[in-house]
């Protein structure tokens, strides 16, 4: 296999698998089943004391 077949072969065959991966993603980022478990993740980090009582402990 040449070198010339390879770049062809990534040039050709790198943005379809890189297409597919995004779509991959996507669906699964806005799948509407997901939500509630995003929302869940989403305000994990949040906290529900104000900022100022968080530097007096």
């Amino acid at each position: 296999m040449s070198h010339d077949t390879l770049v062809y072969l990534a040039k050709t065959l790198g943005p379809i698998w890189m297409m597919g991966f995004f779509l991959i993603v996507a669906i699964r980022a806005y799948n509407p089943k997901r939500r509630a478990e995003q929302d869940r993740i989403a305000r994990s980090i949040l906290t529900d004391t104000p900022e100022e009582d968080r530097h007096e402990r």
